[in-house]
């Protein structure tokens, strides 16, 4: 049966940019890439292409043979970049990553580094092959390589190099795991490597959406790996969520306890949608944390008692001067100030460094959101709230 699915394909461009960060991770700072230009990656000095690498990812064990059409479709590739001037060797280096074994005195053998390099017999053997082999899906590449000149097939060959035998995807992920290992606590390895990988393949399709790309640096894999991992530290908590969006994001017909709370001191719809926004990003961060075990006992518990005790504390002081007879508007205006207060200059952090606003302000309309509400902002929220519940519940009977 023709396996028609995109699965191999798939791997094959989540391996290439899996490779492509364990190269940056393990290399210097400075060293610089870009994906998918002259080769599917090509690093770069001064703006300048120094080595073409073309990966090769099997599910399977593989053999790459003599007659192997990725080993010839790699070599149609750079042999056009040489005869059209795009690439010039030396100084280009030339390199062949595959998860599949070269066979012992095979042209990729012979092409390894090392003592055991013979790139002459393999050159010997390329040209063989060219002329002689009768594969009719090989021969646009055995024309291309043909057309270049002895000496251009010489420096071409000498400037490759095969890397066969190669981690696979699964294998290269725990190349970057080695290589973050000492940035953060054992158990906080997995979560770091996550967000650090989810940080690089939105890089990566950043880059593949630019016409002209810039190379992504050593320095800037480096410099964010540090960023995250200072997330792990006693006094912070990654954040995740700040740009996330729910799919059914309607302030028109939502009716959640928090944003009925909200209706009923007058907040208008973009105001209420911003809200909305908090308490979802603030209950996936939460249950995210959870989820890792990146919280400490009871400390959302901890965190919502103080929540409410600074609540209660401002509520106390805003409507310290109404009385029973206050009208609704009078209500609903000191219902907005408890509000703003805690949308606009509230400050009250789960953790010392723990900045971003969403998680205070989101964890307020979780408490706003319970069947009996821990936090209100109208005055007499609750006593409407028992007003509204039983006629709802009269209504339903």
């Amino acid at each position: 049966m023709v396996d028609f699915s995109a699965k191999q394909p798939a791997l094959g461009y989540m391996y290439q940019a899996q490779y492509a960060l364990w190269l940056l991770l393990s290399g210097p700072e400075e060293r610089e890439l870009v994906l998918e230009t002259l080769d599917d990656i090509v690093l770069e000095k001064e703006g300048t292409a120094r080595d073409l690498l073309q990966l090769k990812h099997h599910g399977t064990a593989s053999s790459l043979t003599n007659s192997s059409p990725e080993l010839w479709k790699t070599l149609r590739i750079w042999s056009t970049h040489l005869k059209d001037s795009s690439v010039a060797v030396p100084p280009t280096v030339l390199t062949l990553i595959t998860t599949a074994t070269a066979p012992a005195g095979s042209i990729a053998s012979n092409l390894r580094h090392g003592q055991n390099r013979k790139s002459t017999a393999a050159l010997d053997e390329l040209r063989k092959i060219a002329n002689k082999s009768e594969n009719e899906t090989l021969q646009t590449a055995f024309e291309v390589f043909k057309a270049l000149s002895d000496d251009q097939q010489k420096r071409l060959v000498d400037a490759i190099f095969i890397l066969d035998n190669s981690p696979d995807i699964s294998g290269t992920g725990k190349l970057i795991r080695n290589e973050i290992r000492f940035a953060v606590d054992r158990q906080n390895r997995e979560g770091l490597f996550e967000r650090l990988e989810g940080w690089w393949l939105g890089k990566v399709v950043d880059q593949l959406n630019t016409k002209k790309p810039m190379p992504i640096a050593g320095f800037e894999v480096h410099d964010k790996l540090r960023a995250i991992a200072e997330q792990f530290g006693p006094d912070a908590l990654p954040i995740d969520y700040l740009d996330a969006k729910p799919d059914d994001l309607n302030p028109n017909i939502d009716d959640r306890m928090f944003v009925r709370q909200l209706r009923a001191i007058d907040v208008k719809l973009g105001r209420i949608e911003k809200a909305m926004l908090d308490y979802y990003r603030a209950f996936e961060q939460r249950s995210r944390w959870a989820r890792e075990e990146l919280l400490v006992g009871d400390e959302v518990e901890r965190y919502e008692r103080r929540l409410i005790d600074e609540w209660q504390r401002f509520a106390a002081v805003v409507t310290e001067d109404l009385n029973d007879t206050a009208a609704d508007l009078e209500l609903k205006k000191a219902g907005r100030e408890i509000f703003n207060w805690m949308e606009l200059k509230a400050n009250i952090r789960i953790r010392d460094n723990v900045t971003e606003p969403y998680v205070m302000r989101g964890s307020f309309h979780l408490l706003a959101d319970k069947s009996t509400p821990a936090v209100w902002w109208h005055p007499k929220f609750m006593e409407r709230l028992g007003q509204i519940l039983g006629a709802e519940a009269s209504a339903a009977s």
